[in-house]
């Protein structure tokens, strides 16, 4: 329900600035970096659970062998991809405030690595221990519509700063690759297992419900803009979302 009304109140707010006079408008393309660090975002998050989750279900027949019964292993993920963005402003108080809409396109990739260590004990005394590594790399591609109020709070000659705040509707798809090796060394041997999954976020989402197909987020921006011409400026934004960008581009008055 809160994705409908979300989704609701982005058409509204777009037609809104659709139905205002054409000089009015402002135009933006950009583009730049994205990626889920420095802060941990709830994607991060999720996606570490998932990977740990799909590395206990491939290892399952082994650990169920030892009576393993907690199974939690490390997962350290990194990200880094790119975005390409287009708005339309609708500028309001002679260009102090603004409300607008935007697209977007993402594409980000999630490497990772997976550490695992188990000891068994039989009357105090280590008989075995199982180690369970992998490295491997989830592909995101997302969609994303945003609606914004945007402040000016600083203009100097050609330059200007603004912050602007709202909410994004993310759609996301991508695939999960996830090779493992699982070693075992007891006091009768050592043997290795290797296993591997590769599926997509679809797949994921049938079988777990934690797996979200849509995501709501605020959205928090900061911008400069240098005036390079009578209509035409060129800016620097920052924002903060289901992960950071800094994005550069052209924005146009018509």
């Amino acid at each position: 329900m809160r994705i409908k009304k979300a989704s609701l109140f982005l058409l509204l707010l777009a037609a809104g600035a659709g139905s205002q006079e054409a000089a009015a408008w402002e135009w933006q393309l950009s583009l730049g970096p994205w990626t889920l660090q420095p802060l941990v975002s709830p994607v991060e998050r999720l996606a570490a659970r998932v990977v740990a989750d799909e590395a206990r279900e491939l290892l399952a027949p082994l650990l169920d062998d030892f009576t393993v019964i907690s199974y939690k292993p490390k997962v350290d993920m990194d990200s880094q991809g790119a975005f390409l963005s287009t708005g339309l402003w609708r500028r309001l108080g002679a260009g102090r405030f603004a409300i607008g809409v935007s697209a977007s396109y993402l594409r980000c990739t999630l490497p990772f690595s997976l550490q695992d260590e188990q000891r068994l004990y039989f009357g105090g005394i280590p008989v075995a221990t199982i180690s369970t590594s992998g490295q491997g790399r989830i592909d995101l591609r997302t969609y994303m519509l945003a609606a914004q109020g945007r402040w000016r709070a600083l203009q100097r000659g050609r330059i200007a700063a603004y912050a602007a705040l709202g909410l994004a509707l993310l759609r996301f798809s991508g695939r999960l690759r996830l090779p493992l090796i699982a070693r075992v060394d007891s006091i009768l041997g050592s043997a290795e297992l290797s296993r591997s999954a590769e599926m997509t976020l679809e797949e994921l989402r049938k079988e777990n419900e934690d797996v979200p197909a849509w995501s709501l987020a605020p959205v928090l921006g900061a911008a400069l803009h240098y005036r390079i011409g009578k209509r035409s400026r060129l800016f620097i934004d920052a924002g903060l979302s289901q992960g950071t960008f800094l994005a550069a581009g052209a924005a146009i008055d018509l």
